[in-house]
């Protein structure tokens, strides 16, 4: 993913990405959706001594991030402004104070406004076998911190949550649909589906949040009216379902109206 000093000419890059390839030789770019910001909150042992070198926010500023700093007891965040507007990611900076740090996620994870935010804890090799996976973070990196590592972390959690759509490709949650490749994946995994399938889970996709009926779907999903009536739709529904696993319950029934997908 990452390698040698790449040339500055080949890489249009906007924002953050422009600072992390150019001082620190990345040579390829991960696409992703334009104009990416990044808004980071650093929990941590001593948010003073923040701006130290070799320090996530330290760090952070390098890669051209907005951060904001709090305490493990959540001490010196605006909450109100944080539920306002959410960071992209949470970094608790545990380092050796692996307690604490995973005190303070568990109260992350109960109540408040990052409830929902991914967390990337950041600790050392020696504490790495205390680390209880359990508790509701999404990835972790080990100190002393690559800034090139904590680049790709911090995308891969922004790529991971996120659910957005193009004409191209829809992902919602961990499904991705590629329209233009005509096919579907669920956390990277294949899914097997056929040509009214496939038809029905990208329309739904499509049109996320919105409710259809069998009769709309029938003919704006598959563009004709199907010989075998309505029924046929609740065939499909329950196949792509059962193909989706527990991801199937994205694909909502309205009583007494139809389908559809979570928004």
């Amino acid at each position: 993913m990452f390698g040698g000093q790449g040339n500055r000419s080949e890489h249009p890059l906007n924002g953050w990405d422009r600072e992390v390839h150019l001082r620190h030789g990345l040579t390829r770019y991960q696409r992703g959706r334009d104009h990416f910001e990044v808004r980071v909150t650093v929990i941590c042992a001593e948010p003073d001594r923040g701006d130290e070198p070799g320090t996530v926010a330290a760090l952070l500023g390098e890669l051209g991030c907005r951060a904001t700093l709090g305490r493990f007891d959540l001490g010196g965040l605006d909450l109100e402004a944080i539920a306002a507007q959410p960071p992209t990611v949470v970094i608790v900076e545990a380092g050796d104070d692996l307690g604490r740090a995973q005190k303070s996620i568990k109260r992350m994870r109960d109540e408040g406004p990052l409830v929902e935010v991914p967390i990337l804890i950041a600790v050392t090799v020696a504490r790495l076998p205390a680390l209880d996976f359990s508790i509701g973070f999404n990835d972790f990196v080990l100190m002393p911190i690559v800034p090139a590592e904590l680049y790709a972390r911090m995308r891969q959690l922004d790529w991971r949550t996120a659910t957005f759509g193009s004409d191209e490709l829809l992902k919602v949650d961990d499904l991705v649909i590629d329209i233009a490749g005509y096919e579907a994946r669920l956390a990277g995994r294949r899914i097997e589906l056929t040509h009214q399938e496939f038809e029905l889970l990208r329309f739904l996709g499509q049109h996320r949040g919105r409710v259809f009926t069998r009769e709309a779907l029938l003919e704006r999903a598959w563009g004709y009216r199907y010989a075998g009536g309505t029924r046929t739709v609740d065939i499909h529904v329950r196949r792509v379902r059962a193909k989706l696993g527990e991801a199937g319950a994205m694909i909502e029934t309205v009583r007494n109206v139809g389908y559809k997908m979570r928004g």
